[in-house]
This record gives C-alpha cells, sequence and structure tokens, in this order.
C-alpha cells in the first residue's frame, strides 16, 4: 500500500511553471474582477490518511457565476467534480447570521448554522458525476458519487489568514458513495468562509491546513511574507513568516511563530491533483507528515506564478539567522 501511495501521489507530475492550457474555461469572464465575491469550503482528512474530503463553492454574484469544488480521496484514489460556470444569484451570503451555498441545477450544498467564532455547524450534501482522474476537466465525469456529512466546530482560529476570512477547526463525519464503493468517512476538519473586492487566483500563493493531537493551523504564504496561525495544546501562536519547498510529494517547511518560536515540518502528499483555473493549474493536495514531532495530516494548496514565493521566503529566512 504505501509503494501504490507513493505512485499516486507523484502523479501528475507537477512543475513551477507548468504550461498554459490549451482551452481556457469559462472563469475567463472574472478574471482579474475586482467586484464582490464569496467563497466557503470544508475540508477534511481522516487520521489514518485513508480517507479525505472538500467541498467548495464560490461565488461571484455580480457577474453571476457560482464555482463549485467536490474532491474525496480514499485509498489512494482520487474522485473529482469541478464546474466554474454555475449560475449565480445576486444576494451576498457571507456575514449573514446563516447561510445556505448551493449550485443550481446540480444537487451540492454547504448549510452552515452561525458564523465565525459563534458557528454551531455546518451541513454537507453533494450528488455529482465524479471522474476518477488527479486533473479532471471541469463538468461531468461518469462515476455517480453522493456525499452526506456535518462539520461540527471546536475552535476558530483567532490569527487572520486574509482580511473578510473566518477559520473555524472541527471534525466531519460523513457518508459516502462512489460507484459501488460505500465508506464513513470521520477526522480532523476545517471551515472557512470568504469575502473580498480583490481578484482571485492573481498574486502566487501556498496555502495550508494541518491537524493532529493538540494541534491546528492555518498558513498563507504570499508576496508579502506569511499569515495564519498555530494552535498548540489550548493555546494559539500567529505565524510571522515561514519556509516551505515547492509543489512536491514531499515537502519540508518551517514556521517562524510570533513568539519567537521554529516549528520545523515534513509533509508527504497522499495525493496531487490539479483543477483548472483560467488559463493555468491550480495545485492541490492531501498530505500527512510531522511538525515538530507531531503526526498531522491536512491539505498544501499552490497557485504558482511568477515572482517565485518559496525563494523569496527562503531568502528572508537566511538574512534572519546572517
Amino acid at each position: 500500500m504505501i509503494a501504490r501511495r507513493t505512485l499516486l501521489a507523484a502523479a501528475p507530475a507537477l512543475a513551477l511553471a507548468r504550461p498554459v492550457l490549451a482551452a481556457p474555461s469559462k472563469d475567463i469572464a472574472v478574471r482579474g474582477s475586482k467586484a464582490y465575491s464569496e467563497s466557503a469550503m470544508v475540508m477534511s482528512v481522516s487520521a489514518d490518511g485513508s480517507s479525505a474530503i472538500t467541498l467548495r463553492f464560490c461565488r461571484f454574484p455580480v457577474e453571476g457565476y457560482t464555482w463549485l469544488w467536490c474532491h474525496m480521496l480514499k485509498d489512494g484514489v482520487l474522485y473529482a467534480f469541478t464546474s466554474h460556470d454555475l449560475p449565480c444569484s445576486a444576494d451576498r451570503l457571507a456575514g449573514t447570521p446563516s447561510a445556505a451555498y448551493e449550485a443550481s441545477p446540480l444537487s451540492a450544498a454547504l448549510v452552515r448554522a452561525g458564523r465565525g467564532a459563534g458557528l454551531s455547524g455546518v451541513a454537507l450534501q453533494a450528488a455529482l458525476p465524479l471522474h476518477r482522474s488527479f486533473a479532471a476537466p471541469h463538468g461531468p465525469g461518469d462515476i455517480p458519487g453522493r456525499l452526506e456529512g456535518r462539520f461540527s466546530p471546536t475552535r476558530a482560529l483567532e490569527a487572520q489568514v486574509n482580511e473578510g476570512r473566518d477559520e473555524v477547526y472541527g471534525v466531519l463525519r460523513a457518508d459516502v458513495s462512489i460507484g459501488d464503493l460505500r465508506f464513513s468517512h470521520q477526522g480532523p476538519a476545517k471551515f472557512h468562509e470568504q469575502r473580498q473586492e480583490a481578484a482571485r487566483f492573481e498574486a502566487p500563493f501556498s496555502y495550508g491546513w494541518l491537524a493532529g493531537p493538540g494541534a491546528a493551523s492555518t498558513q498563507l504564504l504570499g508576496l508579502r511574507g506569511a499569515s495564519g496561525g498555530w494552535q498548540l495544546d489550548g493555546g494559539e501562536d500567529a505565524i510571522t513568516d515561514m519556509t516551505i519547498g515547492r509543489p512536491a510529494v514531499d515537502r519540508a517547511a518551517n514556521w517562524r511563530l510570533k513568539s519567537g518560536r521554529d516549528l520545523p515540518g515534513r509533509l508527504t502528499a497522499l495525493c496531487r491533483y490539479e483543477i483548472p483555473v483560467y488559463d493555468r493549474r491550480w495545485q492541490g493536495s492531501f498530505v500527512r507528515g510531522a511538525v515538530d514531532g507531531r503526526p498531522v495530516v491536512g491539505v498544501l494548496n499552490d497557485w504558482v506564478v511568477e515572482p517565485d514565493i518559496y525563494a523569496a521566503a527562503m531568502e528572508r529566512a537566511r538574512i534572519r539567522s546572517s
């Protein structure tokens, strides 16, 4: 099993500057737009790494588009559905006391009660035609998939990752059917909701969520450094900077905390996958590994365009240590 997962994690082979896609998707309509947009997502990986789930909605009420992403991993096999040309109403959901993110005419929903630190729960539902692929195209696949789950929150992250963004940690329990496959998923999880008036997928970033016994973290590396925080054994420490290797099966990382502490880590992909965004590819991965000797699971997601944020972070670390 380990050897098989290693092979699966290595596909697809992703480089720092992948060539553009042959045919852009319809999401070009919102590229560079600074009009209001909002997104909500639940992500989870089981503690043993055998299963993982993500469900994400991104709404562009001004342009009238909804993006839907759904990925389910079981024993190294990834099932995916994405679409960037679903309709969107003009109303705004983020920041309201409760909200139902949907993707009509498809059957998929993410329904939250409460928000931010006052979140009481999130219900997930999807019935979608999936692809079995690490690089699925937009649109329907030929495998029927169903997801029913509930995210139960435990604690919100106080440190800011991005302006207008809520990050809440918890547990996801879900029942999944994919073709003839049936399984129940349970694992650490995270919900986030983001509202903004800035272009999406424009500047480079490396985003991660990690969780383990007594630990949870969200981190964002970008042009101006890093943000986010680590919750460790009941306390919280903000991230002031970080280094992480470029997208690969194995990635070394180090988080510099506000307290002055450094947290070293090494993460290995359970699988790596791609999503077409505009005329390029967003790079995602489910991971497991260790941070400061503590076992963790989670996700690492990268939008790789110039300039090179990984090299810039290494240079800042070199200057600090000199």
